[in-house]
């Protein structure tokens, strides 16, 4: 009986449904329906239909020559359906596109299911522009541009801190000036805590409507935040939440959420800072040990070293820090969010160097309209209380250069960082 219940269990939360009466206090389940309700005056309309949404584009593997398409639709669209075709003509006659079928699962919002799709295209040719649209006739998405990357000289990516607060309102304008005035990034770098509350259905659409112009057209990394975690009565995390999991479907090494991807001559590490600390140091010492890439980047929700007041990550320096000291010629980044402030800089004991840093460089930045108040450190370079950035980065074999700027568009910070001959 045990076994049964464990499988029921197992399917339930990879389904994405929430769990049933049965293993939910009442108590607990009317607090995540509280926290999963509606705002009083909705700026958009969040509910699934036939139409295709949420389209994101995401690696399915070291981008070689295939991709992952997400995207959602109700539970009456059973089928998963992409198109493309390379965009350097001028028309795109039917008998020239590609198609794609996939498959779908079910994510369980508290009103309503709806179906995640996904879809791996498949030989995509390096550097070449294509047109797609995904699901399925008369239900088509509008067709969207993608080049795939060629990374062979120079990787470009955005990177984006915490979402979180003044999902749509506040940081809407600020990914779209991002991708307007960086339109020849190649990938995108969120963070983690893209939403407030991990299974609340709007606040998934209003991030999804923000970033639209970025997850539909870049190749989109990303790690969980804290909030992507639903979270039990006592404020401990129970488990992630199935919009990550449906919307991410990355090659995770195992469930506590870490992986790698290759772009070229730049590996980027992602590591999920919630849980399983000690394991993914070992992992992670492992597989640096292997790597050969001219740059590493690493990627985490929670900062190793903190940007805010009495936010010190313990667990961070005593797991993960011994293993970045140890394999520091080989990392050039450390990209994090969490602290809600922005701020970057490296080891206690450099010799500081603000616009030529040695490296590893590891900085805390937030995208959304909530702030901490900023705690001045020695590990600091640059620090900037409330205010909201993105950064655009750009990784050559022996260069990275590094700027940030405010929601403003002001440049407010940049630095390069040049591997010792």
């Amino acid at each position: 009986m045990r076994i049964v219940y464990y499988l029921l269990f197992f399917l339930c939360v990879t389904c994405g449904a929430h769990l049933s009466a049965q293993q939910v206090s009442p108590e607990l389940q009317a607090k995540w329906d509280k926290e999963n309700s509606l705002p009083e005056n909705p700026l958009l309309h969040h509910a699934p239909s036939r139409l295709p949404d949420r389209i994101t584009l995401v690696p399915a593997s070291s981008l070689a020559d295939e991709m992952a398409v997400i995207w959602r639709t109700d539970t009456t669209v059973k089928s998963s359906r992409i198109e493309i075709i390379a965009a350097d003509t001028l028309t795109f006659p039917k008998e020239n596109r590609r198609r794609f079928n996939g498959s779908y699962n079910v994510v369980h919002y508290k009103d309503y299911p709806m179906h995640y799709h996904k879809v791996i295209v498949k030989n995509l040719d390096r550097g070449t522009l294509y047109k797609y649209r995904v699901g399925n006739s008369p239900d088509w998405s509008p067709w969207h541009t993608y080049r795939h990357g060629n990374f062979e000289d120079t990787v470009r990516l955005l990177y984006f801190g915490d979402t979180q607060n003044g999902i749509y309102e506040h940081t809407t304008k600020i990914y779209k000036e991002a991708a307007k005035k960086f339109d020849n990034a190649g990938l995108a770098v969120y963070i983690g805590d893209l939403i407030n509350h991990a299974d609340n259905d709007y606040e998934w659409s209003e991030w999804h409507a923000a970033t639209g112009d970025i997850n539909t057209t870049l190749p989109v990394i990303a790690t969980p935040g804290n909030h992507e975690y639903l979270k039990n009565l006592d404020g401990k995390k129970t488990r992630l939440s199935a919009y990550w999991t449906s919307t991410f479907p990355y090659p995770y090494e195992w469930d506590a959420g870490q992986y790698y991807m290759d772009f070229g001559f730049v590996r980027f590490i992602v590591l999920n800072s919630n849980e399983k600390l000690d394991a993914q140091a070992e992992w992670l010492d492992s597989l640096l040990n292997n790597t050969q890439q001219d740059w590493v980047v690493l990627v985490s929700h929670h900062p190793v070293f903190s940007g805010a007041k009495n936010r010190q990550n313990k667990g961070l320096q005593e797991n993960w820090l011994p293993v970045i000291k140890k394999h520091r010629d080989k990392i050039g980044l450390v990209l994090q969010g969490h602290d809600h402030t922005y701020a970057r800089g490296g080891f206690p004991e450099r010799d500081v160097n603000k616009t030529n840093p040695s490296h590893p460089v590891f900085t805390v930045t937030v995208i959304g309209d909530k702030f901490y108040e900023l705690d001045r450190q020695p590990w600091m370079d640059v620090a900037i209380s409330h205010v909201s950035s993105y950064q655009y980065i750009e990784l050559t074999r022996d260069r990275i250069t590094y700027k940030a700027y405010s929601e403003t568009n002001h440049l407010i910070d940049q630095f390069e960082i040049n591997k010792p001959e």
